[in-house]
């Protein structure tokens, strides 16, 4: 039979379930994009202020390290200092999602057996997911070159933009369509992905934060910046790019081929054929299933610290730094003020703890997971309660987020020279990240339907409300940040006095939000 027949069938029934998701997707990076035209082109309305502006921001290399080379002092160019690679990051998150959900997930589920009992071929389902996030991604792409041009930027620069916003969704669509063939389940999937992913923005911020631009070879979204656009665009890296992406889908498709329907290559280990005696409580299942997601977030977290601590010793001092800089860097420091590298160190306590907020939201879909085979179901047989065994999974929600943000402070703060100071700051941001995942643990309750949904979009406003969208969107920047938890701790890294209101505040919006759900999660059917 032919492995592509019924992919067209696939590829519509997989559009129709991507028909609100993968919209508000391109539509979210097309508004940033186009948006940060439009910003920047009412805040400097002549070329000597853009071009002053980018000579600034060109001289602080702890600014390059976060957004990249600045390529030309036009708006364009620093369009793409500003919001270029968070739209490359984010279009790669996109692919990796839509294809996971469509290979992987249907075959946990146990959809994609029924599906195939139809007349469909072993390479439709891979096909039409690829199909579907690469159509995504080409068409993010497309309509951010035209509205570049549209918003009277030129036309070379504005395609060689879209290309770059589309090359990390169609590379990343490749990698994870190899992840979901090597693993048995989705989550380990994307962690997969997402793992190449974050070992690729962390090469480009090495690469930009030092100073050494052939890194930037190394990692696929160096690729995209390579391109230059709206300043001497480079072609060259199109030879990368085209490769990578038919290597990894060529690679997918082979290894496809080489296992069975519901199993990775990767195969998991059998367990023991009766419980140990360590293993007969919710707690200790709920250690199981977190363990390795909690080593991996802690292990990622302690080596982003020694990256980001070791560029601290390049930050320059405050003096001298331009008034837009000082401007920017003031919005991280106390009321004292503070040199520029503490500024910074506190801007990445910040980040981590922004980064670090995607993992108790991940830990509780862990329980929704269990929720959707079944497995929740068959432990709630036994003498086991349903509160009992969600606060199992939320104990190492809470204790691995304080895991997680100490391995990496530990880790930044001993590469800075300042460790007690920068392991205090970044476990400060633990209670904003409780309260995120409170929040997660709400619509686990209430909605589980939509649980990863309001997730997902609750990890992206904490991440690009208050920097991003919401100056964008027209709102002041001091207007936005009251809407990230993050912004409210104190600043005790850059000048700020420790006051506790803050995060027993945030601790006490959590458990608010925690026991809320809980509370619903006790009242709803398991579905």
């Amino acid at each position: 039979m032919n492995s592509l027949i019924g992919t067209g069938a696939l590829i519509r029934l997989a559009l129709r379930r991507e028909r609100v998701l993968t919209p508000l997707w391109i539509a979210l990076l097309v508004v940033m994009a186009v948006g940060q035209v439009k910003r920047y082109g009412q805040a400097f309305p002549t070329p000597r202020a853009v071009a002053d502006f980018a000579a600034e921001m060109s001289g602080n290399r702890a600014l390059i390290a976060f957004g990249g080379e600045i390529y030309s002092p036009t708006i364009g160019g620093m369009t793409v200092w500003k919001i270029a690679d968070i739209v490359y990051t984010l279009i790669a998150l996109m692919a990796v999602l839509t294809v996971v959900r469509h290979t992987r997930a249907e075959e946990e589920s146990g959809r994609a057996e029924l599906v195939g009992s139809a007349v469909v071929g072993r390479a439709a389902a891979l096909t039409a997911s690829l199909v579907v996030s690469c159509a995504a991604s080409l068409v993010t792409g497309l309509v951010i070159a035209l509205g570049m041009m549209g918003a009277g930027l030129e036309a070379a620069g504005s395609l060689a933009l879209g290309i770059g916003v589309a090359a990390p969704g169609l590379i990343f669509a490749g990698v994870a369509a190899v992840a979901a063939q090597l693993t048995e389940g989705a989550r380990t999937a994307i962690a997969l992905a997402s793992g190449v992913l974050a070992a690729s923005y962390v090469l480009r911020f090495v690469a930009d934060g030092s100073g050494q631009e052939w890194v930037k070879w190394l990692a696929p979204q160096g690729w995209s910046h390579l391109l230059r656009p709206y300043g001497e665009e480079r072609w060259t890296p199109l030879g990368l790019i085209l490769p990578a992406v038919l290597l990894t889908v060529a690679a997918a498709y082979r290894l496809a081929a080489r296992r069975d329907l519901g199993t990775g290559l990767i195969s998991q280990r059998p367990g023991p054929a009766t419980a140990a005696p360590g293993l007969r409580g919710p707690l200790a299942l709920a250690w199981r299933l977190q363990r390795g997601p909690l080593l991996g977030w802690t292990a990622g977290f302690a080596v982003m610290g020694v990256f980001f601590g070791g560029l601290a010793a390049t930050i320059p001092d405050m003096a001298g730094q331009g008034a837009s800089i000082q401007e920017f860097f003031r919005r991280y420091a106390g009321p004292e003020g503070a040199s520029l590298t503490d500024a910074y160190l506190w801007l990445i306590a910040l980040s981590m703890g922004y980064t670090a907020a995607l993992y108790p939201l991940l830990a509780v879909l862990r329980l929704r997971g269990e929720e959707i085979t079944g497995h929740a179901e068959l432990l709630l047989t036994a003498p086991v309660s349903r509160l009992r065994l969600a606060a199992s999974h939320l104990v190492f929600a809470a204790l691995g987020t304080v895991a997680v943000m100490a391995a990496g402070g530990l880790t930044m703060g001993l590469i800075a020279g300042d460790p007690l100071r920068v392991l205090g700051a970044t476990l400060l941001q633990v209670p904003a990240v409780w309260a995120v995942g409170g929040a997660g643990v709400l619509a686990f309750g209430l909605l589980p339907r939509a649980a990863a949904a309001i997730s997902w979009a609750a990890f992206l406003f904490v991440n690009l409300f208050g920097e991003v969208l919401g100056p964008i969107l027209g709102m002041d920047y001091w207007i936005a940040n009251t809407a990230v938890p993050f912004h409210h701790l104190p600043k005790i890294l850059s000048g700020g006095a420790f006051t506790a209101v803050p995060p027993a505040a945030l601790t006490g919006i959590a458990v608010l939000l925690c026991g809320a759900g809980l509370l619903a999660y006790r009242r709803r059917d398991t579905a």
